[in-house]
């Protein structure tokens, strides 16, 4: 519906450099930040494994199946976006693009009518709504757990469970005010606004890359077992034992370093400014908040955690392993 569309070369070989860095290579790994969005929500199924049957099987199942769905819906999205996105600076520097939402412009410049781009733009926010439901859950889970094991303020409230319905409900409420409190906050300075939310990125992928290390690290050293090389044996709770779904070998291995590697990348220029010689702003205030959330996090531990923290709950149901 574009009345006017890019060519596939401007789309495929023409490269912005926005943020007036010395080299395209460098401008490229800055931007890459924001394509490590895209991740979101894709480990939702992983914080939900104690609720779920047969979890070491299907969870793994839940993060491929949404990688794979969404990246190719997003993949279309994405060249679509860019095959009628003409004039990048126009559509930025547009009323919706300053607010920080361009596809918005991109749309109503596409369909060439307020209606149109209107329900298009509806079925953008419903998506939103229904990602909103999933991440409430999870996170809850993840402060419940948390809570659980004693790592929390007020954890004893934090992992109680509701008798009825058997969820979290203590922190689904701090979880949804806390949403709710970071909302206000945008109304009244979108500079601080930015400036809580940049620890998104560094803080997630700074637990993914410790996780996958260790993993790594495990497999080199031949740490984990296979279930067929316990025949006989009382499985422990601190030993580790390979799922259904894993990938051995070599190639399990070049995979799992691949991973560390990019995460390494993105946690490096996560805490990059989107442009050279930033005002407040427009800094990335990344490397203030999470240095500021590790502080937090060190001081509660030596003044209080360390005395009921213990590590994590450990929580085993009989079963058999199978060797199969």
């Amino acid at each position: 519906m574009a009345p006017k569309k890019a060519t596939s070369k401007e789309v495929w070989t023409d490269f912005n450099n926005g943020g007036g860095w010395p080299t395209q290579a460098l401008s490229v790994f800055v931007g890459l930040i924001g394509s490590v969005f895209a991740n979101n929500g894709t480990d939702c199924a992983v914080h939900m494994a104690e609720e779920i049957t047969g979890a070491d099987f299907a969870v793994p199942w839940c993060v491929v199946a949404t990688s794979v769905l969404n990246g190719v819906l997003g993949l279309g999205t994405l060249l679509a976006m860019l095959y009628v996105t003409v004039d990048i600076t126009a559509v930025l520097d547009s009323p919706t693009g300053k607010l920080g939402f361009p596809f918005m412009q991109v749309v109503l410049d596409s369909v060439g009518s307020y209606s149109g781009a209107t329900v298009m733009i509806s079925i953008v926010i419903a998506m939103f709504v229904f990602a909103v439901i999933a991440f409430l859950a999870t996170a809850s889970r993840i402060v419940f757990a948390f809570g659980r094991d004693k790592g929390l303020p007020y954890w004893k409230l934090m992992s109680t469970v509701h008798s009825t319905t058997a969820i979290p409900l203590y922190a689904i409420y701090v979880m949804a005010g806390v949403a709710c409190f970071v909302g206000i906050i945008n109304l009244g300075s979108a500079t601080a606004f930015n400036i809580i939310l940049s620890i998104g990125i560094s803080s997630l992928y700074s637990s993914y890359t410790i996780t996958e290390a260790l993993l790594l690290w495990r497999r080199i050293r031949g740490d984990i077992r296979r279930p067929s090389e316990m025949s006989g044996e009382v499985w422990k709770a601190n030993e580790l034992v390979w799922g259904p779904f894993h990938i051995p070998g070599i190639w399990g291995i070049m995979l799992n370093a691949w991973a560390v590697c990019y995460g390494t990348i993105v946690i490096i220029f996560c805490f990059f400014p989107a442009e050279v010689n930033p005002d407040p702003a427009h800094m990335n205030w990344a490397c203030l908040i999470t240095a500021a959330v590790i502080f937090f996090a060190v001081a509660y531990y030596l003044l209080y955690a360390k005395k009921v923290y213990k590590g994590p709950v450990v929580e085993i149901a009989p079963f058999q392993l199978s060797t199969t």
